[in-house]
């Protein structure tokens, strides 16, 4: 990848292969690319509802990224949002210059509330396609985590 428009061509492959294997929604792949002027860094972000999976389950995107003079991206903020209709989700987040890194690692997982912000290795969006396919639409594992929720507070 030389321009952020190669990196948001990549992105919309990955979505149409998803969409092919009949995991995503055709009609709903929203995902805004916007480059800015120096042609290498940008942001992307889906509109809402976000990418729509054939179960109603949604994933919600949000990054800044700069592709390097070497063809590398690299994500500087990223939110990653993958709710399931009975209610589950998880984000994997980005957040730089963190008062207490202790409490809000810079690289962090949020799975069913808020808090707490779990450490996490740094992810891309295509890992975390990835992810979701591998877990929740793998016809050869059993499908165990998120198809109903039930807490009690």
């Amino acid at each position: 990848m030389r321009y952020a428009r190669d990196y948001g061509a990549h992105i919309r492959g990955l979505l149409n292969n998803l969409v092919r294997e009949g995991i995503l929604r055709r009609q709903a792949l929203p995902l805004e690319i916007r480059v800015h002027s120096d042609n290498r860094s940008g942001y992307l972000v889906t509109p809402s509802p976000g990418l729509v999976y054939n179960d109603g389950a949604i994933l919600r995107v949000e990054e800044v990224f700069v592709v390097d003079a070497r063809g590398g991206v690299r994500r500087d903020r990223y939110a990653y949002h993958y709710e399931r209709p009975g209610g589950y989700y998880f984000r994997f987040e980005r957040e730089r210059d963190s008062e207490d890194p202790v409490y809000k690692p810079e690289y962090h997982l949020h799975v069913l509330w808020r808090l707490p912000h779990f450490p996490s290795a740094p992810m891309t969006l295509e890992e975390t396609l990835n992810f979701i396919r591998f877990n929740f639409y793998n016809s050869h594992r059993q499908r165990l985590v998120g198809h109903s929720l039930v807490v009690h507070i």
